[in-house]
């Protein structure tokens, strides 16, 4: 190995591969293809006598800005004998300074020993004889008219187009080698001018929309030209645009009573009701901002978002655990007051709206501070989904995850009506369908993972729906039987971080997908950026972070200073702040952006963003846990289920561990498996062996599927029960054999139990409700509910096209 410095000698984690690419994997061979570039005479005579040299050096310049690292490996054919080169490449070495480098270790390639070939990336030195030695092999050869580089490669690996733009980014880096020796690293620019202006189109999002409107001021206006037009439904009953208004108007009297006003913070823990809506009119037009939270969240939990928001009361519906704040119960009657106006009050579209609360790495969760504006800017003006007086949006999510901020707005800001019905509902397709019917729904957001359920209970669910599914990655397969069963259905995938409120980028569905489902293009008045870690455009085809901005951007985080700079900042030729999402994407040849995966630790769970150190956290406070690590596994159809792994002193009750999270964290956070182990296995580099621990929990799930020992003797089952342990089997994928096993603790949750009650429906004919299984999740319990069942419920009515 011939090795540049000792820093990437040292370095262990050095790219030797491109971030893409690789060996056609096909049954028959693949055919090689080969596309060439003209180096322009002017740079080519500049190259000579070191032809070789500055080829090489570029090309390693080349690997670098694709792969996004600090360093690269790259495999050469020389002579016969396959070699490498390693380069340590940070922003600021010149261009110059990298090819003196790789000239001294050209020089002696002659002595270096032989290594293993790259199957995915190499350069041929030598005479351009068309050998692919690799996916995509690159060479040069001197002609008299100048230099010319080839590209061989796999033709189902690599698309021609695609190789003729990396053709054209070599030639840039050797232009700039000869123009600007001492130019950076960091400031190579590989995008010819047509690139960069691809990228400026891609963004030029702007759109008219009332930028400077408060929600409230928008509302309002609604319910002053259209007070009987219908605004909330729910449980059979209608609350009108000029309901609303009036009892938001009280509510605020109340509010005010309590000293709340513009810039104050209030706290909902409320139940998806008419109230719920109220109180958000409310806060918001005395200027305060609301604080969702989820009625199921542990006290704990709450009291930690009741501390870090600095809320100043907390507004609930029914029986709550004590705070330390003030408590306004909206279920205690109360006289509503008489001639009492609230204060009229000066909104700006820069005021705080909301304060979403997501995981966070630094051990507990973090609150994006979202502006009047930015969801203004979500819900008027779009342009990826009609909203209008005819939307009737069914709400889907949990109060405190911010689709909500779709939901509610795009139908009251616009003049439409929301639909609010119990959650039990969502996760049911016959359910779900009956009231998409009854209440003529033609709207509503879905996670990803709901949205493959619903999916697998009745394709047909969605018919004449506009549907817009996301917060996580979706299955092409899923998405193709829906499309099938819903030809007057319009379906959408939505991407958004909290951080630029809700939606940043959306891809309309006009085909099937076999592989990945793009996220679309950035909406209006937002922008989407691929960019390399130094802060430059990435090329069509090259993977990189995604960074968004626009009118929907956050404020940042509440109380972390240090977080908001390092996640929003600036980035030069780019207009305006830009928040770094840490998702890898590429922008493919339709310019649409596709998810690829993450750059950290974070996760999402039923749709839900998990900061995996957040719950490892949470264990390190466990008495007598030393060290806990997080891991997640795919499940059967693409779900993640969370896995733990902890070290501790002594025996700790691993049962009492899992009721211990139950108290502190959602529901979304709690692990499926949790192990202790005597000690972490570590990698050469003494950090975490993670794929060791993966590895380890897939031996310990063969053990769970293997039949018992002769001499374990285990309870008989009942009739009924036998039925329900083959279904929590199937759908759990584990081996479910006692009375006792729970389905809670064997790893279900509130998307799997929809599968367990369906699968009850079809095989066994009866009904059992989901918070039943929840409540009652051992083997016996759920059979004894379904030995006092009845028939299950009719199917319900089909659906015609709703406008």
């Amino acid at each position: 190995m011939t090795v540049s410095n000792d820093a990437a000698q040292q370095e262990g984690d050095v790219f030797f591969t491109l971030p893409f690419g690789g060996r056609c994997s096909g049954a028959r061979a693949c055919e090689t293809v080969r596309r060439s570039r003209r180096i322009p005479k002017d740079i080519s005579a500049r190259l000579d006598p070191n032809i070789d040299k500055f080829a090489v050096a570029a090309t390693i310049v080349l690997a670098r800005k694709y792969g996004d690292g600090d360093a690269f490996r790259l495999g050469i054919r020389y002579h016969s004998t396959d070699v490498e080169i390693v380069s340590a490449m940070p922003s600021g070495l010149s261009l110059e300074a990298h090819r003196r480098t790789v000239s001294a270790a050209l020089d002696g390639l002659a002595s270096a020993p032989e290594v293993s070939p790259d199957p995915t990336f190499s350069y041929l030195l030598g005479p351009a004889d068309g050998q692919n030695l690799a996916g995509l092999t690159i060479s040069h050869e001197a002609t008299p008219l100048g230099v010319v580089v080839h590209a061989d490669f796999d033709e189902h690996v690599h698309s021609a187009e695609f190789v003729q733009r990396l053709l054209g980014h070599l030639e840039n880096i050797l232009r700039q080698s000869v123009d600007q020796p001492l130019l950076t690293i960091g400031d190579v620019e590989l995008l010819s001018e047509p690139e960069r202006a691809r990228w400026a189109v891609l963004n030029d999002t702007a759109r008219p929309y009332p930028r400077d409107a408060s929600i409230f001021e928008m509302f309002a206006a609604w319910a002053a030209a259209h007070p009987d037009q219908v605004a909330v439904l729910h449980d059979g009953e209608e609350t009108t645009y000029g309901e609303l208004n009036e009892l938001s108007r009280r509510l605020a009297v109340r509010l005010g009573e309590y000293g709340i006003g513009r810039h104050s913070r209030v706290a909902l823990q409320l139940a998806k009701s008419p109230r719920l809506i109220v109180a958000l009119l409310a806060v918001l037009r005395l200027g305060a901002a609301y604080v969702p939270i989820g009625p199921e969240v542990p006290d704990a939990r709450r009291d930690f978002l009741l501390e870090d928001s600095g809320a100043a009361l907390l507004v609930v519906d029914g029986t709550a655990g004590p705070a330390r704040i003030p408590v306004l119960d909206l279920a205690v009657p109360v006289q509503p007051p008489v001639g009492v106006k609230p204060p009229e009050v000066a909104v700006s579209a820069t005021d705080a709206a909301y304060i979403m609360y997501t995981s966070g790495t630094t051990g507990g969760p973090k609150g994006a501070v979202v502006c009047q504006r930015a969801v203004v800017r979500l819900v008027c003006g779009t342009d990826f989904v009609e909203l209008s007086p005819t939307t009737r949006i069914l709400q889907t999510g949990a109060i405190s995850f911010d689709a909500t901020t779709f939901e509610f707005w795009g139908a009251l800001l616009n003049g439409g009506s929301l639909v609010l019905v119990p959650g039990e509902t969502v996760l049911n397709a016959g359910e779900l369908g009956a009231a998409i019917a009854r209440y003529e729904v033609n709207t509503l957001w879905v996670t990803a993972g709901l949205f493959e359920q619903l999916i697998e209970q009745d394709p047909a669910v969605f018919n004449g729906c506009r549907v817009i599914f996301g917060g996580d990655v979706a299955s092409p397969g899923h998405l193709a039987a829906a499309v099938r069963a819903c030809p007057d259905s319009e379906f959408l995938n939505g991407y958004g971080p909290t951080e630029n409120t809700t939606f940043s980028a959306v891809h309309r569905v006009t085909r099937t997908h076999v592989d990945r489902i793009p996220i679309g293009r950035p909406i209006a008045n937002s922008t989407a950026w691929v960019l390399d870690r130094d802060g430059r455009p990435r090329p069509v085809g090259v993977p990189g972070e995604l960074y968004v901005g626009g009118d929907g951007l956050s404020d940042g985080y509440l109380n972390h200073a240090e977080l908001t700079k390092a996640s929003f900042v600036e980035v030069a030729g780019v207009s305006g702040r830009l928040y770094r999402t840490g998702d890898i994407v590429v922008l493919n040849e339709e310019l649409e952006l596709e998810f690829l995966g993450r750059t950290d630790g974070q996760v999402k769970v039923r749709g839900y963003r998990v900061e995996l150190p957040e719950i490892e956290h949470w264990l390190s406070r466990v008495p007598g846990v030393r060290q806990a690590v997080v891991l997640t596994r795919k499940q059967a159809g693409g779900a993640e289920s969370l896995l733990v792994f902890l070290t501790a002193g002594v025996p700790v009750d691993l049962s009492d561990i899992l009721t211990e999270l139950r108290r502190e964290l959602p529901e979304y956070m709690v692990p499926a498996f949790i192990e202790q182990v005597d000690a972490m296995p570590l990698t050469v580099n003494h950090k975490v062996d993670r794929k060791a621990l993966a590895a380890r929990w897939e031996a310990n799930r063969q053990l769970l599927e293997e039949p018992p020992a002769e001499e374990y003797r285990l309870e008989p089952l009942t009739s009924m029960e036998s039925k329900v342990a083959e279904i929590l089997s199937s759908v759990l994928k584990v081996q479910v054999r006692t009375a006792d096993a729970d389905f809670l603790a064997l790893g279900g949750d509130s998307l799997r139990v929809m599968r367990v009650q369906n699968r009850v429906r079809k095989e066994l004919g009866l009904e059992i409700r989901i918070r039943q299984i929840l409540e009652n999740s051992t083997v016996r319990e759920i059979a004894s509910i379904l030995d006092q069942a009845g028939p299950g419920a009719t199917a319900r009515p089909s659906l015609g096209r709703r406008s």
